[in-house]
């Protein structure tokens, strides 16, 4: 801890005035208070000789807007100031990053004076229309430069902030355009009873009105809580990473009945949270997170008691378990605008009341043949006998229709698009990642170097037999020099002697190179090559595999052959295949037909064949079993869905299980479920 009080007293000024700064961005003062206010605390705090804004015209011609001490530096006396000042602006305006310009510094951009000039940009949606210029003193110490630039940098920020601000609050609807919107929205609200279409008025109407970026509706059913609908989206991918980190960060939010407010920082946050709301915001980037949990609205009878006893009752979220929650997120700014959260709580209160009704809605048992039947029981209200005519008549039509009936009974299937022809490419040896060669997407050849892993182990090892084979080759050199001498000088009981010890470093030298040869092909395979043609089908190669230790066998990537025949990787629940066994059972083929659509062009459905079906089930999401099953596309949707083709793109097909009755085909669930559940 620093124990100079003066020093202590600067940098709390200099905090001061950059809190000062922060405020005076929140605030809604004329842009000419704002730039005047900004530049002088900017210069104070910074200990500068004196600073420029300089803004840039519609005619994008760049003029000096505001300044403060600016004769001081004798910039307005030099006729060659302006000319060398330009190329500055113009790179800020170009980068729109800060810079940082001495005197004799840098050749191509020599500032106009002998002072320490820091340059910062003035952004508006993400365009330079302005650069912030202080003259600092030239004996500034060189340790301080970094920490002048992160305060401009800090200091610019502040000022786009402010820009934003004013954007939004032009833009800004009106009370009586804001009266109108929230009209309409309650009638939408009012208009159905279908609890997905309600999620969706309320998460696309409400984002409008709150005036978010993005809003999500999260519905809980008993102890799983479901994301029904984001706000631009017309269908919720349930196993995609974003819905699936929101999913366990509402469910934790919604136990603990209160409202959450997330702004950047998470301090204060407990555990339970903490984790999920880290999750979150890493896979959505959201700045700003607001959840808040929904409670059924409290009913005439509770409402009546309270005016007779004249006593509140306890709030909703006391007594009564959350039947949701309303998200609403921020991209670009980590706090809420003015008025946000009076618009979230009113939207949030009539969202509770309208998915509290849609819930009830949904509770009743077979409700399409109610509703139907209550519209024909309305068409004929006042007339006794034609009423029973016209319902025993009815009911017989109906069941004869469902007993006869016969309808394609066909299976859902989910998965994905992906090449026939796939590699995984192992480790070879236990060692550490040190070079990815290739990227996500990059097409490959057999026999291509993909990554370079390193052994100290094995290299080490090479050099030691490298070592062992050059000393026993000299051994026998010098053996064989030694022999030839005494050859010369007739000496037998030499040169036999010398003789078998040839023999032996031979064979000693035969072993250390099989020794080194056999290092060097463990080396050699430290460069993992790809073992086919194909694209590399991991994604983000560099994060999950440099500098990272593997073992042998670990699968480090994929590399698949887009170039050869495509086919469909399907997931099918396990109680479905049954009636898919049976159909394969009277074709006599393990063939049945499909059809199936892409993720990718919704509008049409192509035909297909079954081709196989997996031996074991695996376990999925929320307790269920699936059975893998591989389906081929027919030669015409194979021609024309080509240009489509991305590996892994989402599939949703339906099999065709042959002819069964209709009442089978629309009740067959709940046959199933009482054969299940409730037969013995």
């Amino acid at each position: 801890m620093d124990d100079n009080p003066n020093l202590n007293q600067v940098r709390e000024r200099v905090r001061q005035l950059a809190r000062e700064i922060e405020e005076l961005a929140g605030s809604a003062v004329p842009e000419e208070v704002f730039y005047t206010e900004f530049l002088r605390r900017l210069v104070l705090a910074m200990g500068a000789q004196a600073g420029v804004i300089w803004l840039l015209e519609d005619n994008r011609q760049i003029r000096l807007a505001y300044e403060l001490n600016l004769e001081e530096t004798r910039f307005l006396e030099n006729e060659q100031a302006g000319q060398q000042n330009s190329p500055l602006l113009n790179e800020i305006l170009s980068t729109g990053q800060c810079r940082l310009y001495g005197a004799g510094e840098n050749p191509q951009y020599p500032p106009p004076t002998g002072h320490l000039h820091i340059l910062g940009p003035i952004l508006r949606d993400k365009a330079c229309i302005g650069v912030v210029q202080v003259f600092q003193r030239p004996d500034a110490p060189p340790q301080a430069r970094a920490g002048y630039l992160q305060f401009v940098e800090q200091m610019c920020g502040h000022a786009a902030r402010y820009l934003r601000l004013r954007q939004e609050a032009a833009s800004e609807m009106s009370p009586q355009e804001f009266l109108r919107r929230f009209q309409e929205f309650t009638l939408d609200l009012s208009r159905n009873l279908e609890l997905k279409e309600v999620a969706a008025t309320v998460a696309n109407d409400g984002r409008l009105l709150i005036r978010c970026d993005r809003t999500c509706v999260a519905v809980q059913r008993g102890t799983k809580t479901e994301i029904m609908a984001i706000s631009g989206q017309d269908q919720v991918n349930a196993r995609a990473n974003l819905i699936r980190t929101l999913r366990t960060l509402t469910s934790r939010v919604i136990a603990t009945r209160e409202p959450l407010l997330y702004t950047g920082s998470m301090e204060t946050y407990p555990p339970q949270i903490e984790q999920p709301l880290a999750d979150y915001v890493h896979e959505s980037g959201a700045r700003c997170v607001i959840i808040v949990p929904l409670f059924p609205p409290k009913q005439p009878r509770e409402i009546l008691k309270e005016e007779k006893s004249g006593k509140p009752e306890q709030a909703p979220e006391k007594t009564q378990k959350p039947i949701g929650a309303l998200v609403v997120e921020q991209i670009t700014d980590s706090r809420p605008r003015a008025g946000m959260m009076d618009k979230i709580k009113l939207v949030a209160e009539h969202a509770a009341s309208a998915l509290h009704n849609s819930l009830t809605h949904e509770t009743l048992f077979l409700l399409p043949l109610w509703r139907m039947l209550g519209r024909g029981w309305e068409a004929l209200r006042g007339r006794t006998l034609t009423k029973v005519l016209a319902g025993l008549a009815a009911f017989i039509v109906l069941v004869a229709i469902l007993v006869w009936m016969q309808w394609d009974y066909r299976v859902e299937a989910k998965g994905r698009l992906m090449p026939i022809v796939q590699r995984e490419i192992f480790s070879t040896w236990d060692g550490r990642v040190v070079k990815v060669l290739v990227k996500s997407g990059d097409r490959v050849k057999a026999g291509q170097p993909v990554v370079q892993l390193e052994n100290e182990e094995i290299r080490t090892k090479l050099q030691a037999a490298e070592n062992n084979l050059n000393e026993k080759s000299r051994q026998l050199g010098s053996l064989e020099a030694s022999r030839d001498q005494e050859g010369r000088t007739a000496n037998r009981e030499e040169v036999t002697k010398l003789l078998g010890q040839i023999a032996q470093a031979k064979v000693e030298a035969e072993g250390a190179k099989l020794q080194f040869d056999l290092l060097k092909q463990m080396v050699d395979e430290l460069t993992i090559r790809s073992p086919i043609d194909g694209v590399v089908a991991t994604f983000d190669l560099d994060k999950i595999l440099l500098y990272r230790p593997t073992q042998r066998g670990e699968v480090l990537l994929q590399v698949m052959d887009v170039n050869q025949d495509w086919h469909m990787e399907l997931e099918v629940p396990e109680h479905r295949l049954g009636h898919m066994l049976k159909a394969q059972k009277r074709l006599g083929s393990e063939k049945l037909p499909l059809t199936f659509l892409l993720a990718t062009d919704t509008s049409k459905t192509y035909d297909g064949t079954l081709e196989s079906i997996a031996t074991r089930a695996n376990p999925a999401q929320e307790q269920e079993y699936v059975v893998e099953v591989r389906a081929d596309m027919s030669p015409e949707a194979e021609q024309k869905l080509h240009d489509q083709f991305r590996i892994g793109a989402e599939v949703r097909a339906k099999i065709n299980c042959g002819k069964y009755s209709l009442f089978y085909v629309l009740f067959g669930d709940v046959i199933e479920f009482i054969q299940k559940r409730l037969w013995f």
